[in-house]
C-alpha cells in the first residue's frame, strides 16, 4: 500500500494543495495563502510525505485548466471512498455541468436522484473535498446568486466561472 503524499503549488487564483496516494487525489484545496491551503488538508501533513514529483501530472492538468483547457481536469483520478452515496451521485451530476455554465442546487438534487433534497445537494457541495475537479463553483442558488465557496470564497467562484466562460467562448 502506498503512503499518502501531498504537494502544494501557487496558481494565479491562490495556493493549491493536493493530498492522496500515488497521484490519485483524495483532497484538493484552493486557498489564498500557503498556510491556509496546508491547514485545510484532511489529515496533518506529518502523516503524509511531500512528493512534488508524484503530483507533477496532476499539477500539469490543473495548470492546463487554469490556462483555459477545460477538459484537462477529466484526466485527474479521484479517491472518493467513504463518501455517502447521495454525495457521490451529486458530485457525478456536478461533473456533468458544462464549463462556464451553472445549475441550481434543485437541479443538482434531481440529477442525484432526489428532487426534494436540495439542502442535501448543498451539503454535498459544501463537503466536496476535491474542488475544481468536482466543479462545485458551477452550482448556484435558484435565484441565480452565487452562494458559498469554501475553496477560496465567492470572489474565486466568480473568477472560475469567468475563466470558463472565456475559454468556451
Amino acid at each position: 500500500m502506498n503512503c499518502p503524499s501531498y504537494h502544494l503549488f501557487e496558481s494565479h487564483l491562490g495556493w493549491v494543495a493536493l493530498l492522496g496516494n500515488a497521484g490519485i487525489v483524495r483532497q484538493l484545496t484552493l486557498k489564498p495563502t500557503f498556510e491556509a491551503a496546508l491547514e485545510e488538508l484532511e489529515f496533518p501533513p506529518e502523516g503524509a510525505d511531500p512528493d512534488p514529483e508524484g503530483w507533477a501530472a496532476v499539477q500539469r492538468c490543473l495548470e492546463r485548466y487554469f490556462q483555459g483547457e477545460m477538459d484537462a481536469l477529466d484526466e485527474v483520478r479521484l479517491d472518493l471512498t467513504d463518501s455517502p452515496p447521495f454525495f457521490k451521485a451529486a458530485w457525478d451530476a456536478c461533473r456533468r455541468i458544462p464549463p462556464g455554465e451553472t445549475r441550481s442546487y434543485t437541479w443538482l438534487a434531481a440529477e442525484a436522484g432526489n428532487p426534494r433534497a436540495s439542502r442535501a445537494a448543498g451539503q454535498s457541495m459544501a463537503r466536496n473535498r476535491v474542488a475544481l475537479v468536482i466543479p462545485c463553483h458551477r452550482v448556484i442558488g435558484s435565484n441565480g446568486d452565487l452562494h458559498g465557496y469554501g475553496a477560496g470564497g465567492l470572489r474565486v467562484k466568480a473568477q472560475l466561472l469567468e475563466l470558463e466562460r472565456q475559454a468556451v467562448g
